[in-house]
């Protein structure tokens, strides 16, 4: 059986090891002091740093913080070696019952984008997703900014669409090696969904879908007209498909609307079996024209790779954004695409790539 785990208030004497512990779950960033973290838990009269113990050996630890209207937890941490053992749930538990003594009638908590993991732990333990925007301002800046390097925090984007009206025929790519198999997911679940885009989607600022809550998403991708496949390399998940046929009744329209590999496997050929395969699967649903889209976030052979595969350009367009680092959807220490520029044209005379990352078109 699994022992108890004791939990107390914070100590002096418990800093080292509890910084240590949020290291070792990656609690900590540059621009976050623990130290200076740990001193305003103790100052206030409104916060409890509290930390579990297993055989007199700190291994969990949350912090709580009322402020007259609602709780918040903060860095609910479980030493890897000892997760799964329910002292996420105890040492939570402890938070919560601190809080619910002060009249807090609700607690909150923020995720980080890279830490999409602990959804599902907190889901068990009854929270969800809140419809709110998290915006924030320091009074006092710390030693290393927190989306240090993001110029004006805007980025132009140059978009291109395009359109493929007649059927390929007479092709043949060979494969590209393993053991390949293209599988829909029907529907995928949210979880391994966000997995997909953000494994394959970081290195390309793929952020919509980051950013949607699980309700919009599923709204997306559990529509019985969006179709994802997900093909796999020796048993692996490896890129997926997105085939969004919410156009077709109407305006006769397939949009591969999202197509990309995990960073292992670009350059191996798989980029290329999986887009035409794509497309003869938008064929395979009989649409008068197939779109795509690409932009300047994209591979840099993005645009001439869907040119030699039979889509012609339809149209450009300019839009300027709000750095998606600045919101944390994307980590603030992701750099751009070496071939990303404000002003970068869209050329299609390059040699082929075969990693196409193309940003949704708006309809």
């Amino acid at each position: 059986m699994t022992a108890a785990l004791f939990t107390r208030p914070y100590e002096r004497r418990d800093k080292a090891a509890v910084i240590a512990l949020w290291r070792a779950c990656a609690l900590i960033k540059p621009w976050n002091d623990p130290e200076d973290d740990i001193a305003g838990f103790i100052a206030a009269t409104d916060a409890r740093l509290l930390v579990g113990e297993l055989n007199d050996r700190i291994v969990a630890a949350a912090a709580a913080a009322y402020d007259g209207h609602r709780g918040w937890l903060y860095y609910v941490a479980v030493e890897p070696e000892h997760q799964g053992q329910g002292h996420g749930r105890a040492v939570m538990s402890a938070a919560e019952a601190w809080l619910g003594a002060r009249g807090a009638a609700k607690a909150q908590l923020m995720i980080r984008p890279e830490n999409q993991t602990v959804r599902d732990f907190y889901a068990a333990l009854g929270y969800h997703a809140a419809p709110r925007s998290v915006m924030q301002k320091w009074l006092s800046p710390p030693p290393q900014a927190e989306f240090a390097g993001l110029g004006n925090c805007k980025l132009t984007l140059a978009v291109t669409f395009l359109e493929m009206r007649e059927r390929p025929t007479g092709r043949h790519v060979p494969s590209p090696g393993g053991k390949l198999a293209l599988i829909r997911a029907e529907p995928p679940s949210l979880n391994f969904y966000r997995y997909l885009y953000n494994t394959v989607g970081e290195p390309w600022f793929w952020w919509e879908r980051r950013a949607m809550s699980d309700e919009a998403l599923a709204k997306i991708v559990q529509d019985p007209r969006v179709e994802v496949y997900v093909l796999h390399v020796d048993g692996v998940p490896a890129g997926f498909a997105e085939l969004d046929l919410r156009r077709r009744a109407e305006e006769g329209v397939v949009d591969i609307a999202y197509l990309g590999l995990v960073p292992d496997l670009i350059g191996r050929g798989y980029g290329r079996y999986l887009t035409h395969w794509s497309v003869d699967a938008a064929w395979r649903h009989a649409p008068r024209r197939v779109a795509v889209n690409t932009c300047t976030l994209d591979h840099p052979h993005a645009l001439a790779f869907y040119q030699r595969s039979g889509f012609a350009v339809v149209g450009h367009e300019q839009r300027t954004v709000l750095d998606p680092r600045l919101t944390g959807v994307i980590p603030p220490d992701t750099p751009l695409p070496s071939t990303y520029h404000a002003t970068q044209p869209l050329a299609g005379d390059e040699a082929g790539g075969d990693n196409v990352t193309p940003l949704p078109r708006p309809h």
